[in-house]
């Protein structure tokens, strides 16, 4: 059975009526991925899984998924202010687009060790969900078993989906977790 990556974000609709958005995202079977960091604020939360045995200050892959409300910015312009302030904290590679429409885009790239930061490699897709932008960025600091598991991890980023509801008890079956943003 799947496991499912399953966490909602509470939008507004009306004064008294709420829209919940889930991101699910379809893990690989045999892997346990658990809940690393968790923070929510007013305009922006983030959720961050990493493999079992591992946490967000000690990880060799994670997944980070971020939700903007609110913002409005085109995809291809978010995104271009996401990597450059990536790129300022490591400068050793260039993002390279693997998709691109005006609602989602995809980039990658691979860096080299800089000052205190150890090298990785990346996905980061930027997609627009109801009242604004997510992200959902896979990083893996061992670059011989990203490029040997690239065709797999980009599938599984580029399916995550995005699910709404406008009853929190509107769940989908084999539903594991979810967190409410």
């Amino acid at each position: 059975m799947k496991r499912v990556l399953l966490f909602s974000l509470l939008f507004f609709l009306t004064l008294s009526v709420f829209a919940y958005e889930t991101v699910i995202v379809h893990f690989p079977d045999k892997e346990l991925w658990i809940k690393g960091y968790y923070k929510k604020t007013p305009t922006e939360a983030i959720l961050q899984y990493v493999p079992g045995g591992q946490s967000s200050n000690n990880w060799t892959r994670t997944v980070v998924i971020h939700s903007y409300k609110g913002s409005q910015y085109p995809i291809n312009v978010f995104l271009s202010n996401t990597t450059a302030r990536m790129l300022k904290i490591n400068p050793t590679a260039s993002y390279k687009t693997l998709f691109l429409r005006p609602d989602n885009a995809i980039v990658g790239r691979c860096t080299n060790n800089y000052g205190k930061i150890q090298s990785q490699c990346e996905f980061l897709r930027v997609t627009r969900s109801y009242e604004g932008t997510i992200t959902i960025h896979y990083m893996n600091k061992n670059k011989q078993e990203f490029m040997n598991e690239y065709n797999k991890w980009y599938k599984i980023i580029k399916d995550a989906r995005l699910y709404n509801s406008y009853y929190r008890d509107e769940r989908i079956l084999d539903k594991a977790e979810y967190f409410e943003l």
